[in-house]
């Protein structure tokens, strides 16, 4: 636990993650035209465009786990195919989480703001010049290995599923299906968040290096790779925020639901991307 904390003359302790994360949320707090560029930056590194919503949809419509578990396949291979094109139409949204990232540090954001309060989208637009198609190229690469891992992990599964002939409430099915499912499912989620560390990295090391994609890569994974426990220390703080910002998302998704009309709805709508904005904006300080 005391190496987990960390020490008081070590250079990024668990104290000084949350210093800096108290000192990112204070900076994004401002209300302005910044949370778009913060909803971007969410949208980029968090939200993604490798969502497959058919796997889900599979789950909430057809009720049926064997059908899901043995058409997993499809969703990865369907990321293969989509996310570049989806990502050519979201450029501007690379360029504004680009640009924010590199105006993220108290020292350039201040200058950004000049007599502001925050710093004009226009700037942040300016910042991200020249880095829209690095940017694009890193998610992409980051999704389809986000796509390949999850499509190695799923064919297994799904073999099985498709020969499994009991239904899936069978206790010696549902056993077998746990026995193969828990540790695949153990390892992709290890897997991403790694990726999810080093897309955080790389990002910052593009914008403010303004590097090529492999080279921001590998300059990332030497970064996470020169103090393990620091890194450690920077993604639990970071996990508490993603944790407070689920956590109101999830009430209010339940408010909505309780009120049922147009003007909950459009409402929600408006939290939920208040919420992204500021979460994407004390991200890109924080990292």
């Amino acid at each position: 636990m005391s190496t987990l904390i960390g020490t008081e003359s070590e250079r990024w302790s668990l104290s000084r993650a949350i210093d800096a994360l108290s000192e990112s949320a204070r900076q994004a707090g401002h209300p302005g035209m910044i949370w778009l560029a913060g909803f971007s930056y969410t949208f980029i590194t968090v939200l993604g465009f490798g969502w497959d919503g058919g796997l889900v949809h599979s789950f909430q419509m057809k009720g049926e786990l064997l059908h899901v578990l043995r058409n997993l396949p499809e969703g990865p291979l369907r990321v293969f195919v989509f996310a570049p094109l989806a990502g050519l139409v979201l450029l501007p949204l690379f360029r504004l989480a680009a640009g924010l990232a590199r105006l993220g540090p108290a020292r350039a954001w201040q200058a950004a703001c000049s007599e502001r309060r925050t710093p004009p989208i226009r700037t942040v637009w300016a910042a991200g010049k020249g880095l829209t198609f690095g940017a694009f190229g890193l998610g992409v690469q980051l999704a389809l290995m986000v796509a390949g891992a999850a499509l190695i992990g799923s064919l297994p599964i799904a073999a099985l599923a498709r020969v499994i002939e009991g239904p899936v409430d069978d206790v010696g099915t549902a056993a077998l299906m746990g026995a193969l499912l828990v540790p695949i499912l153990i390892i992709l989620l290890g897997y991403l968040l790694i990726l999810s560390v080093l897309n955080q990295f790389a990002l910052h090391s593009l914008a403010h290096n303004r590097r090529g994609v492999y080279s921001a890569l590998l300059h990332g994974w030497r970064i996470m790779r020169n103090d393990g426990w620091a890194t450690a220390r920077a993604v639990l703080v970071d996990f508490l925020l993603f944790v407070t910002v689920a956590l109101i998302w999830s009430a209010v998704s339940g408010a909505v639901e309780s009120i049922g009309d147009d003007a909950g709805k459009t409402l929600a709508a408006i939290v939920k991307f208040v919420l992204a904005g500021f979460y994407g904006v004390t991200r890109a300080g924080y990292w």
